[in-house]
Formats: structure tokens, C-alpha cells, sequence
């Protein structure tokens, strides 16, 4: 079953003002557009099953933006979830209405901050925010503290992500020293939180604590050792100042009561242990 008559004339309105993005909210059965002068909506009005006539729309747009009428097309899904998409081709897949169309674009490698302001007004979500966050790009441009924010707003209701989150929000740039010390306060019942300072401030984490007491008189011999290239010598002199020490605190910390394996993949980082188990303690 096709559109309405009314609602066929809305979207080639809408489609001829070039909109940078389309978002379709399936439940209040709205189409929403955004263009360089704002936001405007197309509100569908279903004759017969409403998920049948959001099918119809989106077979609408696909066939205007991609030339392709049975919606997002099989060979894109394939080519997105592979990585294949070309750069130039990112622009369209936002305009789809289609989730997992933004999702192939927030994962990216040559998504612009342009293009992440769009995808991030098509369907803000965290999984999205935090694959945008591992773009260099993003991060040094203007979307890199929104998403951020938005992460750090959203950490209390995570469940399986937290630490991804929190390595994530503290990368250099985009939060302020108060909400890096709050995060830290509130690791002291989050482990899975200090486990991302662990591995986003290896060499920077708060509340530094001291130098061994002996670290001068052993950097005397390996500090010879680690100029001459000796990996060791450089881990022991590492290890023993207080950056180095606060690192081994914080890490004991955790290993004596792991985070859940729900707080997410890779809690520490390949040869945590060993730095762990260089130095004695103080």
C-alpha cells in the first residue's frame, strides 16, 4: 500500500529542501528533517498497519536519495558493517531514516564533525557516541565535548559499558579538571571507572601519591640503563616515581575486587600486570 496522496506532496516538499539528515519516529509516526534553516516534520497519517506504511516511507526516501525503491539497499548493509562505505557516500546514508544507516556512518573512518553533528541529531544514542569518540577527528573538533558530556550524563544508567565510557570521556580536551576529580570521586564505588582512568591517565590520575623513598638512589643505575635503551631499566624508573606508584595503587585497587565482566571488554590494559609486579612496594 502506498502513501497518502497529503502525505506523498510533504515528502517531495520535504526532499526538495535538500534536508542534511532525516530521523523517523516509528512510534509517533513523525518524519523529521534537518536543514540549514532547522528542523521540520511530515506527520504520517497510515492508512492500514503503521508499520507497513513506515515501510513505504522509507522505500520513498531510499528511492530518492539512493535510487534504490526497497529501502536500504542488502549490498549497503553488507558494505557497512565491512567497513567499505565510500567517504562521499556518508551524506546519504544519514538521510535514509534508517538506524542502522547512522550507525554505519558514526563508525566511519572519514566521518567529518559536520557529518557527526548530523548522525548525532539522526539518533543520539551512547554506542554511537562512544564509536565517534574513538575518531580522532571528532574528538579535536567541535562534537568531541558534546559527546562527551552526553556520555558523562548518561554513565550513571550504563550497564555493560563503563569503562569504554569513561577511557573515552577523559581523553585529552574534553572535560574540564571538575568533572574528571568528580568522575574520580566516584570511582571509589565504580571500579569498572577506575579502570578507564587506568588506561586514559596511565601517567596523569589524580591525587598522585609519592615517589618511592629509594627512587633516587636506584634511578643513579637505571636511568645509564634506560638512555642506552634497556625496556626494563625504563619500566623499573617508570614504575618508582609517583606518577608510577600512584598507577600500581590505583591498579592494586582494582585487582582487589575486579569490576564485573558487564563493565566491558578490555578492563587492563595488554601489560598492566607486569607493571603491577615490577617494583616491590614502597
Amino acid at each position: 500500500m502506498g502513501l497518502t496522496s497529503e502525505d506523498t506532496f510533504r515528502f517531495k516538499v520535504l526532499l526538495a529542501n535538500k534536508p542534511l539528515a532525516i530521523r523517523i519516529d516509528e512510534s509517533k509516526l513523525v518524519v523529521r528533517g534537518l536543514s540549514e534553516k532547522g528542523e521540520s516534520k511530515v506527520p504520517l497519517h497510515p492508512e492500514g498497519r503503521p508499520e507497513h506504511y513506515v515501510r513505504s516511507v522509507k522505500e520513498l526516501i531510499s528511492g530518492h536519495i539512493l535510487g534504490s525503491p526497497g529501502g536500504y539497499p542488502v549490498y549497503l548493509r553488507r558494505w557497512t558493517r565491512m567497513g567499505q562505505m565510500r567517504d562521499e557516500s556518508l551524506e546519504q546514508l544519514l538521510m535514509l531514516g534508517e538506524p542502522e544507516a547512522v550507525v554505519a556512518a558514526v563508525c566511519a573512518p572519514g566521518l567529518t564533525n559536520e557529518l557527526a553533528r548530523r548522525a548525532w541529531w539522526a539518533m543520539e544514542d551512547a554506542e554511537n557516541a562512544r564509536h565517534m569518540l574513538a575518531n580522532p577527528t571528532i574528538v579535536a573538533g567541535k562534537m568531541g565535548r558534546t559527546l562527551a558530556r552526553y556520555l558523562l550524563e548518561f554513565l550513571p544508567f550504563e550497564t555493560e559499558k563503563m569503562t569504554a565510557s569513561v577511557r573515552l570521556i577523559l581523553q585529552p580536551g574534553l572535560v574540564d579538571a571538575e568533572d574528571r576529580l568528580s568522575l574520580w570521586q566516584k570511582s571509589a564505588r565504580k571500579q569498572a571507572y577506575l579502570v578507564g582512568f587506568l588506561q586514559a591517565l596511565p601517567d596523569d590520575l589524580p591525587q598522585p601519591v609519592p615517589a618511592r623513598s629509594d627512587a633516587e638512589a636506584h634511578a643513579r643505575y637505571l636511568r645509564p640503563l634506560a638512555q642506552a635503551g634497556n625496556p626494563c631499566a625504563a619500566l623499573l624508573l617508570r614504575v618508582q616515581s609517583s606518577p608510577g606508584q600512584t598507577f600500581l595503587e590505583t591498579l592494586a585497587t582494582v585487582l582487589a575486587t575486579p569490576p564485573h565482566p558487564g563493565s566491558g571488554p578490555g578492563h587492563l590494559r595488554p601489560g598492566a600486570h607486569l607493571f603491577f609486579t615490577a617494583a616491590p612496594g614502597r
